[in-house]
């Protein structure tokens, strides 16, 4: 045993010591026989560039000889569940004679890597999972490596590492092959088949992942010029020169806010919405929609960016995040859709109207109008928005990314009981936010990505709330 250098295993720190890395195969193999590659849509496309989805979960367990018997369970259950989720199993790979990009599934498997926190280090489970700040290094050391800047490339990776405590789960999967959705049901499932022997139970049905279902007029036309835009230069994945690495300079920190919170956060913005009709301040009255819990929380975190920035009135500033299409195209395409199904849209305003003690209502308005825009017409601008995004100024540019509604600690119980922790560790932009259903029974957690520099102002505006 010791620190070893191998396809799948993590980057070499000296917290975390590599014991082995395996192959975990779909079984039983006869589901995967006559599968043959999966051709991305244009959902699917825009992602390509990106670095992968990583997430860390954090559990604590009784008894260090735990570790063996969970690492079994785990292989197994998730050999069962890519039976079902194939694609995750594949490689992304590139098919010059025609230019598209597809998830290779002719020889399916996932590398799955056994670690431990190496002897002397503080990789404890509660201290990783009490901290309100990051502690990037560890978590980075706690999800596997997985280098997609060249095709063909694995779509997921798995690492599970012995801690302090307990143990960490990582994965590491590419966006261009599943959002957010798809994820959280491939762990859901996942953990149904660790926690009761099946991945598909009543309230998790079977996943479905063709192409075939993104039925839009002129939709492979779109993704191979999506392709040579974003990628111009496949193989190699990265052909834009992205530069991701100056996410490690980064803070990141983790709020919790209470249902009782969020409830008293969305009755401030109503009232301050009816008290703005009643005193006539607009020439015509503006329709009192309540927010909801994403609205609210994004624009408190927005309002919190803007006043962290120091930005002032003249300076645009803009939020961005992600819409599921999945209910909203025509015919719709299921929940249980393994994919891409998703749009960006965009949220502006002046940041002086996000100041004022308006604000968070400037804000809500802003962005239920985007939403507002994406409910009328789904489809339109979904070719183009990568582009547009692109062109913004990013120091202004605020984006939210999941959802309240990712009920993520009860869809990671693997049996041995929910995380103490869920993490998105491939947090790429300063500004990002990440909303997702809380340890409590209404909670939600938001955690955050910034500039050092102004993470303490963005703190007091997001614990102000009323």
């Amino acid at each position: 045993m010791g620190e070893a250098n191998v396809s799948g295993a993590p980057p070499a720190v000296a917290s975390v010591r590599v014991l082995a890395v395996s192959r975990v195969v779909p079984e039983p193999a006869g589901r995967t026989a006559g599968e043959g590659p999966v051709k991305l849509s244009f959902f699917d496309t825009p992602w390509v560039v990106l670095p992968p989805i990583q997430r860390v979960f954090l559990y604590e367990l009784p008894g260090a000889d735990e570790f063996p018997a969970v690492v079994r369970r785990l292989k197994e259950s998730l050999a069962a569940t890519l039976a079902l989720y194939l694609p995750l199993a594949g490689k992304l790979a590139y098919v010059p004679e025609t230019g598209d990009v597809v998830v290779d599934c002719a020889d399916p498997g996932v590398a799955f890597v056994e670690a431990e926190a190496a002897e002397g280090s503080d990789m404890d489970v509660r201290r990783l999972a009490g901290n309100e700040a990051h502690d990037i290094p560890a978590f980075l050391a706690l999800v596997p490596e997985l280098d997609a800047k060249v095709l063909p490339a694995p779509v997921l990776l798995v690492q599970t590492t012995r801690l302090g405590g307990g143990l960490a789960l990582g994965l590491s999967v590419l966006h261009a092959v599943a959002d957010g959705q798809a994820v959280w049901r491939f762990m859901g499932a996942w953990a149904a088949a660790s926690r009761e022997g099946s991945p598909v139970t009543k309230s998790l049905g079977p996943p479905h992942y063709s192409r075939d279902a993104i039925n839009v007029p002129g939709g492979d036309e779109f993704a191979r010029e999506m392709l040579k835009k974003v990628a111009p230069n496949l193989p190699v994945a990265n052909a834009m020169g992205y530069d991701f690495s100056q996410r490690f300079r980064l803070a990141r920190r983790t709020f919790y806010l209470a249902a009782d919170d969020i409830r008293s956060l969305k009755r401030h913005i109503d009232a301050l919405a009816l008290a703005e009709n009643a005193a006539g301040d607009n020439e015509a009255p503006i329709s009192c929609k309540p927010v909801s819990t994403f609205v609210a929380l994004s624009a408190l975190g927005w309002t919190a960016f803007v006043r962290s920035k120091g930005l002032a009135s003249g300076d645009d500033t803009y939020l961005m995040f992600l819409a599921d299409l999945r209910a909203r195209l025509d015919p719709p395409v299921g929940d249980g859709y393994l994919g891409n199904c998703i749009k960006g849209c965009l949220a502006s305003a002046d940041a002086g109207d996000l100041l004022g003690e308006r604000g968070l209502l400037h804000a809500s308005r802003a962005i239920q109008a985007a939403v507002a825009e994406m409910e009328a017409a789904p489809l339109a601008g979904t070719e183009r928005w990568i582009e547009r995004v692109m062109t913004l100024p990013f120091a202004r540019l605020a984006n939210v990314a999941a959802s309240p509604r990712f009920r993520v600690y009860e869809a990671a119980d693997l049996g041995f009981g929910q995380p103490a922790r869920v993490e998105l560790v491939s947090m790429n932009h300063d500004g990002e936010m990440v909303l997702v259903g809380g340890r409590r029974d209404g909670e939600v957690q938001l955690s955050v990505s910034l500039d050092p520099a102004r993470m303490d102002a963005f703190k007091a505006h997001i614990l102000a709330i009323d």
